[in-house]
């Protein structure tokens, strides 16, 4: 079998264990990425405080820096010591070496002077009082940091510091001012790798960028549209998103974090295919892994279903012997398992279904005989019947001639009294009459009797026919019987392959080959079951036809009575014809002595002859009934001829189908 047992098993075993596996180290790989890829984003997260907690701590340096040099003596006292303007200077070159980030520091004065170094040549009536360090540093009155902007004389990005200064007496002086340059915050934050082919940016409260690897986006909106508007709700968190590059959509994800100082914010970038290629050796060692595990489940599965699939082929292959009749066929597995119980049960079936053969084809045989005694028996009530209707035929005729000949005599007697002078002549007439009246008389009396013979032989014909159907009944009962042990038998066998379905079904996929066998056993019993059914079916016709048989032939004995009582009947009218003709020749005699009587006797006569004509007209009727009555009678002999020629073909069929079983 190409598509067998076995290699639904091997498949089953082989799919059972690699889609599991599968599934788990797609799963694992998944989660893997996914893990690999949070970590990176919780790790590139706290990349960026870092370098927001250290830009902090730069800018928080440049802060207190400039307090220190706010308190300077010379700034404070700008307006109190003519020299100060030249120390102040001097201070700011210092404080400017000292901080090579800052290009120029500066003091505005409320007056609105302006006094700067490195010394810078300024814009025809400057006031630095209307600039927006200056007015934000008053309005405030503390520390402040401008928005940064680009240099109008180096290019640079630079951020503007300022705070207000007050004397001793705390009067307002003015606004100290630094512009430092942020190419030193750039470096470091471009220095700073991420991964393999990430970087850090720096982006304003805005949304502008400030530091950028590439320096075309310094100073412009940040260009991501998904990292803007994060940027712009949240303080900190990441956002994943995809950019062309070099005409390739990349797959990347930012993280920023806000640096509350300033309001800026370090984001880092990051590509996904970084992480993808971090995992391709994961990937390569789990499918080396899966391949090792396929073919050990290949072989484990080859193994398993070699050690099932055979005994069930062996039971399979039995089975097929049973299909074509064989009855001898036993299973030689001795397992203990459900194959075993299986080939057990298949044992007990076999020998089951031999018995149940045997005893069919034995009953069958005695039914083939009753049907054969039947049809034999309802020829010859067949014959008999039309016999006896034939002789009841010629007893109507008789009784009809003799009904006219009556009438013909009732005649003559009532034109008596006219015919008085040819009485001599009547007389003899009459004589003449009377002779072939009682000559048919007495062949109505042994026609009679012979009917009676006829009705003896067809009442014992019946009797004959009514104990061998009644016999034929008791078989289709007894065949009935063992029927209903071939459907319990069925049943049983039905309910086994139950059993072994459910118990394929508990086992799973690995018991599918026991469902395929539960499958065969169960069409095995629906076969022996729809054969069952069909005999019993026969059966019923049989019991049937045997039962309306019964009631035919008490329907026969009950006309045979009636066409008795009607002989016996006939038989009485015929005595009393042969008394009155015999009467008629004793008046008919003496007919010379008593002319004197003539009328009275006439009167006589004519009664006597009413009373035959009226006997006459019975007996017609009485053999039109035992004619109806034989009719009926040989319809219903024609019936049993016909059951008992069904009956025997029936048997016959049921010899033949036997008859292919080997027991």
């Amino acid at each position: 079998m190409k598509r067998g047992i076995r290699f639904k098993l091997i498949l089953s075993f082989i799919l059972l264990i690699t889609i599991p596996m599968t599934a788990l180290g797609i799963n694992s790989f998944i989660q893997s990425v996914n893990l690999m890829e949070a970590n990176l984003k919780s790790a590139t997260q706290e990349t960026t405080l870092q370098i927001a907690n250290v830009i902090d701590a730069y800018m928080k340096g440049l802060e207190q820096s400039t307090g220190v040099l706010s308190e300077s003596e010379n700034l404070r006292q700008a307006f109190d010591d003519p020299d100060a303007p030249i120390k102040m200077l001097k201070d700011f070159e210092n404080f400017i070496k000292e901080n090579p980030d800052v290009t120029y520091a500066y003091l505005g004065t409320k007056n609105k002077d302006m006094h700067i170094y490195p010394a810078a040549e300024m814009p025809a009536g400057y006031d630095p009082t209307a600039r927006p360090w200056y007015q934000d540093a008053v309005n405030k009155n503390s520390f402040v940091w401008t928005e940064p902007y680009v240099d109008a004389f180096t290019g640079d990005l630079i951020i503007s510091a300022a705070k207000p200064i007050y004397d001793y007496q705390n009067q307002f002086v003015g606004v100290v001012g630094l512009d430092i340059s942020l190419e030193t915050l750039s470096k470091f934050v471009n220095n700073i790798q991420v991964g393999k082919m990430g970087y850090v940016t720096l982006i304003d409260k805005n949304g502008n960028v400030m530091t950028h690897v590439n320096p075309d986006l310094i100073g412009k909106p940040v260009p991501v549209s998904e990292l803007a508007a994060a940027i712009a709700k949240e303080k900190q968190g990441n956002v994943d998103y995809a950019m062309e590059e070099d005409g390739v959509m990349e797959q990347k994800f930012a993280v920023f974090n806000t640096l509350d100082r300033l309001g800026w914010r370090v984001a880092a970038i990051m590509c996904i295919k970084e992480i993808h290629e971090q995992n391709s050796a994961l990937l390569k060692s789990m499918l080396i892994i899966g391949a090792i595990a396929l073919a050990a489940a290949i072989f484990i599965s080859v193994l398993l279903a070699n050690s099932i699939a055979k005994p069930i082929q062996n039971l399979s292959k039995d089975m097929e012997r049973i299909k074509e009749g064989d009855f001898t066929v036993r299973s030689q597995i001795r397992t203990k398992d459900e194959v075993g119980a299986l080939a057990e049960s298949f044992n007990i079936m076999a020998e089951g279904l031999k018995t149940l053969v045997r005893q069919v084809r034995q009953v069958a045989t005695e039914v083939t005989g009753s049907a054969e005694t039947l049809a034999a028996t309802a020829e010859e009530t067949s014959a008999s019947a039309e016999e006896v209707a034939r002789t009841v035929e010629e007893i109507a005729k008789g009784a009809s001639e003799q009904a006219s000949e009556a009438e013909k005599g009732s005649a003559l007697v009532a034109s008596l009294a006219a015919k008085m002078e040819r009485l001599g002549e009547d007389t003899n007439k009459m004589l003449e009459v009377s002779a072939d009246v009682m000559e048919a008389n007495h062949k109505g009396v042994e026609t009679v009797d012979t009917l009676k013979e006829k009705t003896k032989l067809n009442n014992d014909a019946t009797e004959r026919i009514v104990a061998a159907v009644t016999e034929l009944d008791g078989q289709s009962q007894h065949i009935g019987t063992i029927l209903q042990t071939i459907s319990a038998i069925a049943e049983q066998t039905n309910l086994l392959a139950l059993n072994a379905a459910i118990e394929a079904a508990r086992a799973g996929d690995a018991g599918r080959g026991f469902a395929v066998v539960a499958d065969e056993i169960r069409k095995l019993a629906e076969q022996s079951g729809k054969s069952a059914d069909e005999i019993r079916r026969i059966v019923v016709g049989i019991q049937a036809h045997s039962k309306n048989t019964v009631e035919i032939m008490q329907d026969v004995k009950e006309r045979n009575k009636e066409q008795g009582s009607a002989v016996e009947e006939v038989n009485r009218a015929f005595g009393e014809i042969s008394k009155s003709i015999q009467a008629i020749n004793e008046k008919i005699e003496g007919i010379g002595i008593y002319v004197g009587e003539v009328n009275r006797d006439g009167q006589s006569i004519v009664a006597a002859i009413e009373n035959i004509s009226a006997v006459s007209e019975e007996t017609a009727a009485s053999s039109e009934e035992v004619t109806a009555s034989m009719q009926q009678q040989t319809s219903a002999v024609d019936e049993v001829a016909q059951a008992a020629d069904k009956l025997n073909g029936l048997a016959n069929q049921l010899s033949n189908e036997l008859s292919k079983f080997k027991i």
